[in-house]
């Protein structure tokens, strides 16, 4: 099939790292690997996006991710939004058109509390996309029900990690479990409760030590403004797409480094109502993952074996948190099956 690709980023690494590789260009890794042809546009170099597709025509459009395309960020940090004028486009490119959407959509009222914007998505989904797109991939498996009531075909897509990451490890029961990513309110207690101290380290991803988040933010700033200031041609084109693939590429390779030498890899509660990214990530590194279970989702229960293939504790609780992690520094024959499962 032929495919245009249509990925959103942020323009500087202190945001886009948020996006891990795996739900980023890691998709048009897969689609390549399957054999099908794959124009990439960044809605970063969106003045070029008519001249950049022609008078070519798609058996399918995917863009990713539908929600953050909608939203409103400062300049500096992210392109502007796309509008339903955008999507009325790309629907004439291609019959087929996929929406990734890569957060969870209903939050629980508390969530809402937290974090107000979170209320703007759907209702900006369902003016400017959903005339637009024909069905949607979506991370959390109850919004297939939501999406289908809508209309629209919806199908889960849990994470996933290109088999050229995998490597081998082994967890190292001597020092802490570690966590990757950010830390909000909710997650405060996590890193305040006593009992963690010694068994649980936030820790900075390991690319923060090496040039290549600044090389990242050249490549979106003044790269890209030069390039878009000159004249359209394919092959400027193609080189700049293929660079931001391998810097996005060995950003990741460094976070994953940044997830070994650790007992364990901690997935704690998150606003997004499935496994994160960090969780599949760590297994294709042989790190065990202690994970909390996420209520209400019995096909995201059904992905992992508690006991066999992962750790998992209850109720957005510290104190059972660490209890698995104890567990695992009892128990290193444990933490080396877990890591090997994977």
């Amino acid at each position: 099939m032929k495919i245009l690709y249509v990925q959103h980023d942020m323009l500087v690494w202190a945001s886009a790292r948020q996006w891990s590789y795996t739900t980023h260009l890691a998709y048009v890794e897969g689609l390549r690997a399957a054999g099908h042809e794959v124009l990439v546009l960044f809605t970063s170099c969106w003045g070029w996006a008519k001249r950049i597709v022609g008078d070519q025509r798609f058996d399918q459009v995917w863009i990713n991710d539908v929600t953050h395309v909608l939203g409103q960020r400062p300049a500096w940090e992210a392109p502007a939004p796309l509008v339903e004028a955008d999507f009325a486009w790309l629907a004439s490119l291609a019959p087929v058109r996929v929406g990734i959407v890569m957060e969870t959509l209903y939050y629980d009222p508390a969530d809402y509390a937290e974090v107000p914007e979170l209320g703007r998505r759907v209702p900006l989904m369902q003016r400017a996309v959903l005339p637009h797109v024909t069905h949607f991939g979506v991370v959390d498996e109850n919004d297939v029900r939501h999406v289908e009531n809508w209309g629209a075909q919806a199908v889960w897509t849990p994470c996933h990690v290109p088999r050229r990451f995998f490597r081998a490890s082994a967890p190292n029961v001597d020092r802490p479990a570690v966590f990757i990513g950010s830390g909000y309110a909710r997650r405060a207690k996590y890193l305040q409760n006593p009992r963690l101290a010694g068994l649980l380290e936030f820790r900075a991803s390991g690319e923060h030590a090496t040039p290549l988040p600044g090389v990242f933010d050249q490549l979106n700033n003044p790269v890209r403004s030069e390039l878009l200031a000159g004249d359209y041609r394919q092959a400027d084109w193609t080189q700049f797409v293929d660079t931001a693939q391998q810097v996005r590429a060995k950003l990741f390779d460094l976070f994953l480094d940044g997830l070994s030498n650790s007992l364990a890899t901690v997935n704690l509660p998150s606003f997004v109502k499935t496994y994160a990214g960090r969780v599949v990530e760590s297994m294709a590194i042989g790190q065990p993952v202690v994970s909390w279970r996420i209520p209400g989702h019995p096909q995201t229960a059904r992905l992992f074996r508690d006991g066999e293939e992962i750790l998992l504790f209850d109720n957005d609780d510290p104190e059972q948190l660490a209890a698995a992690l104890e567990r695992l520094q009892r128990e290193p024959g444990l933490a080396q099956r877990l890591g090997a499962q994977c």
